[in-house]
């Protein structure tokens, strides 16, 4: 039995079939996306009390692939957020992400452990990843107009470079915004949004990551950085260019968007000095 993307599993889901195979593997990453529950906590607590079951089978605490790992004789410990987590036969060398994605993901979630094995591209003539600050205080709950426009012009540069239209996606963490990129992205023939949760497994040479949320309530933003696993995912997803749209002074109080923030700012000037120093 294969079981992949197990990180997102819940033990419940896989249960059936692991108990009717010889032999399994078990591959994900419990530092990506964790699974989606959509029964409360609360009642998932209840429910495991009532029934007499050991606290590590709550399903919104854990994976398929945590169970897994536990059982595991070799891996390591990664230190993710405020415990280390244990993972067996981590994956060690990234071959998907050019800098400084690859660098925000191993700064946030991996403590420095990933090996940069990405092969050499051909450059692009598109802009240097960055943060794009977006500063506003009209919003309709987690859309914010200004940021969508922001969008707009940027998707029109990208396409004026030469961009394929089909290697641009649009993500976001709130499934409001997602509904607003998708009106923008139908402008551009290929190109495709979605919510992070959506867009594990897939990859584009190109993502635009806009935040959105409501600038009076910090309460989803909180939600977004209260562990690595969202970020490390829409980080990730991008190959070549990693674009984010947002309120800089709001999101890098964040966890790990700090990280974010300071990454791509060092990028950007990296950049600016590479270019200097090839002009003169």
């Amino acid at each position: 039995m294969l079981v992949d993307e197990a990180g997102q599993a819940p033990p419940q889901e896989a249960a059936g079939a692991l108990w009717r195979a010889r032999r399994a593997v078990v591959v994900g990453d419990p530092l990506q996306l964790e699974p989606i529950v959509t029964i409360p906590l609360k009642a998932q607590d209840a429910l495991r009390r009532h029934h007499d079951v050991d606290g590590l089978w709550t399903p919104g605490l854990t994976s398929t692939q945590r169970l897994a790992d536990r059982v595991a004789r070799r891996g390591t410990y990664v230190a993710s957020g405020e415990q280390a987590v244990w993972v067996g036969s981590p994956l060690r060398v990234h071959r998907r992400c050019d800098a400084p994605m690859v660098d925000i993901c191993n700064a946030i979630a991996y403590d420095g452990m990933m090996v940069d094995g990405t092969p050499m591209r051909a450059p692009e003539p598109w802009p240097a990843s960055g943060w794009v600050d977006v500063r506003s205080v009209t919003n309709e709950g987690h859309w914010i107009e200004a940021e969508g426009e922001m969008t707009s012009r940027l998707l029109e540069r990208l396409i004026a470079f030469g961009a394929d239209p089909t290697e641009i996606f649009l993500v976001s963490p709130f499934r409001a915004v997602v509904d607003r990129l998708r009106d923008i992205a139908a402008r551009h023939s290929g190109i495709r949004a979605g919510t992070v949760h959506t867009t594990q497994g897939k990859e584009a040479d190109i993502v635009v990551l806009v935040l959105g949320s409501d600038p009076a309530s910090a309460g989803a933003r909180e939600w977004a950085a209260s562990t690595p696993n969202l970020l490390n995912v829409a980080v990730s997803r991008a190959k070549r260019r990693l674009y984010v749209i947002g309120d800089l002074s709001a999101w890098r109080r964040c966890n790990h968007f700090s990280t974010c923030a300071m990454l791509l700012e060092r990028h950007v000037e990296r950049e600016a000095a590479e270019r200097a120093e090839t002009e003169s």
